[in-house]
Parts: C-alpha cells; structure tokens; sequence
C-alpha cells in the first residue's frame, strides 16, 4: 500500500522549489502526494501538470487569530476526512497550524522550518513568534531540518528533543561542469537571489555595492526576486538613490528569467548578506553554476560556506568588501574556492541522495 503524503504551505519562493523537487523525484509506486497551499498559478499548473491533487486553503502570512482559527479548522477537516499517513509542512505559519491540526486530527506530522520564524524579526514580534515555536513544541511529532544550524536552534532554543529531529539538508541536480579561472579585473557583475525583506538585508547589499562601486568604477549589481514580498523596497530604493547608484543597479521581478539559473550564469560574484536561512536553494545554485559566493555567517548560509575555503563568509561590511577585493585581485584563489565549493556541492547536496534519504525518512515515521 502506497504511503500518502500531504504537504501543507503558505508560501512558495525556495520553499516550493523543495515541495518540487520531491513532486518529481519521489518514487510514485511507494507514495502518494497531496499539497494544500493557497491560490498560486505557479503551483496550480505545476500540480496540474504532475497529476497531483491541489487543496486551497488560504494561510495567512500575518498573525490574525479569527482567520488563523478558521485555517486550523479547515486543516483539520481536512486531514480527518482524508487520512494521510503523514502531513509534512512547511515554515511559519503553515508549520504552526499545520501540526496543531494533525495533532488534533491523530495523523503524524513532519516540520521543516525552512529558517526559524522568530529570526525574522526584532522586538516584541521576535517574542511573539519564538513563544509561538515553543508553544507548538507539544504538538511536533517530527523535525526534519535543512541544515545542522537549524537543528541547533531546533534543538537548544525551541527545546525539542533531539530524537525528534532529523537534518537532511536541501539538495539540487549538480551538473558536472568545473570552474574555469577568470579574470574580473575589467568587469564584475555582483547579484543576488533575495525578496526585499528583512531577512535578506538588502540595504546592506547596497551598502557593499556602494563601497566597491569606489575601488572598481566599472561593477554592476543587481538583484532577481523583488516583487514577491517586497518589505523593504522602499529602504532598499533609498539606499540606491543616497549611493547616487541608480546607473549601477539592476532590479528584477521574480520571473524575469526563464530560470535562476540564466541569471546566476551573467554573475561574477554571488553576493548573500542575509540575516538568516534555512539553507539556500540559491546559494547552491550559484555554486553549481561556478560562481564565487560571499555570504554572511548566519544561520544556512555558514552551513555551506567556509571562510577562504570555497568562499568567503562575513560578518561586518569591511570583510565584504575586502573578501570581494581578494576575489578580484587573484585569480587562482577565486577559482581554488569555486572548485573546493562543487566539490562540496557533488559530495554533501546531491538531490538524488536527498530523495532516497527523504523516502526512507517518510516510511520510518509512518510506522
């Protein structure tokens, strides 16, 4: 008997890329799969077009008890009227309701958090969705992380325990094209992958732009994802404008290629200052693509990139700035790290090794 697996979602982004790869890999003689996910175009044709069952049910992303009960009583009804053997969510919002409804429903459910909530913000909403995390602790029956650091947080701030929890880190199709050595000294193109949110922080990519605009006249940025939750876009345009880099900047709408890869191909440098990550689907992309990244040291990221090892990993601005200089100025280093990085990439994040480990996770809870 196959083994029937609801995926419960209110955003898309890396995310769906994930519910995806799972969409088309798993092995259809042993699973089955369902997604409940609000109305999305994208994830209505890309069901339709897989055969999958698509359930709508509106999550919303803010904190609105009223339509929050009304979510977790659809949920419900939901998961008690089809009995999946295992309801797997995704993030914040659906992970909250998702496993108070299967909880209450008596079906086995499996959190991935893609990023801790409560990272995302400052203050008392920092509060708010960490007391949120560790009141849904009673309700988890399983923990699959994306990265050890998830796990740690998981593990040490939320207090879950630790046989709950399980890392499997998020994978993609690794091609086998290795870098080749080449010279940015008269043209370097800085991007990145990133909504326009606080977790992204934008206004530090620009910030970096603005420095290295001065030591090489000639650099270009952009930035592919803007129009998908654009929290910041009006700090991130005054920071622009403060910089006078308006002539240097390149803002794409999410979609504005046919994949990310065709824009990761047209980068130098790929440039990742996030505050915090699940493990980025973009960062492993840009590796695979053999571009050098220069990331933050949070949460994800620090997972895949090791300092001056296959790439650089920051903390304040004056470590971006001198990283990319050194990423420019020798060649040999830049490509000693970009190989370092596919090879980490071929050994640690294949999506065919993740999806044989991923099934064998599933059958293991279902029993």
């Amino acid at each position: 008997m196959k083994t029937k697996v609801v995926h419960i979602t209110q955003g898309f982004g890396g995310l769906f890329t994930y519910i995806k790869q799972i969409v088309t890999k798993i092995d259809y003689e042993k699973f089955e799969l369902e997604i409940i996910a609000p109305e999305n175009q994208e994830c209505r044709i890309f069901c339709e077009e897989h055969s999958i069952p698509y359930t709508v049910i509106n999550l919303e992303r803010g904190f609105n008890p009223f339509k929050d009960f009304i979510g977790l009583l659809k949920l419900y009804n939901f998961l008690k009227k089809n009995k999946p053997d295992l309801v797997h969510v995704h993030s914040a919002k659906a992970g909250f309701l998702g496993r108070i409804a299967a909880k209450i429903a008596g079906t086995k459910s499996i959190y991935t958090p893609h990023g801790i909530s409560y990272l995302g913000f400052t203050g008392i909403k920092r509060t708010i969705f960490f007391s949120l995390e560790v009141f849904a602790k009673k309700y988890t029956s399983n923990v699959l992380a994306c990265s050890e650091s998830e796990k740690i947080r998981c593990r040490y701030e939320v207090g879950i325990p630790e046989e709950k929890i399980k890392v499997l880190p998020n994978s993609i199709e690794v091609n086998n094209i290795l870098p080749q050595i080449k010279d940015s000294s008269t043209k370097l193109h800085i991007g990145t992958v990133a909504r326009l949110t606080y977790a992204k922080n934008p206004v530090l990519f620009v910030e970096i732009a603005n420095q290295i605009k001065q030591i090489y006249p000639f650099a270009e940025f952009s930035v592919l994802g803007a129009g998908f939750t654009d929290d910041l876009k009006p700090e991130f345009l005054a920071a622009i404008s403060k910089y006078n880099l308006e002539k240097s900047f390149t803002i794409h709408e999410w979609g504005s290629f046919p994949s990310v890869e065709h824009y990761l191909k047209s980068l130098d440098i790929f440039l990742m200052p996030s505050i915090f990550e699940g493990l980025p689907f973009a960062l492993l992309e840009a590796i695979n693509e053999n571009i050098l990244c220069v990331t933050s040291k949070c949460d994800g990221c620090c997972a895949v990139i090791n300092n001056n090892e296959n790439g650089f990993s920051c903390m304040e601005l004056d470590d971006y700035v001198e990283s990319i200089k050194k990423a420019v100025s020798y060649p040999q280093l830049n490509y000693d790290l970009r190989l370092q990085a596919k090879k980490d990439l071929q050994r640690k994040y294949n999506l065919d090794h993740f999806i044989i480990n991923l099934q064998n996770y599933y059958l293991s809870v279902k029993k």
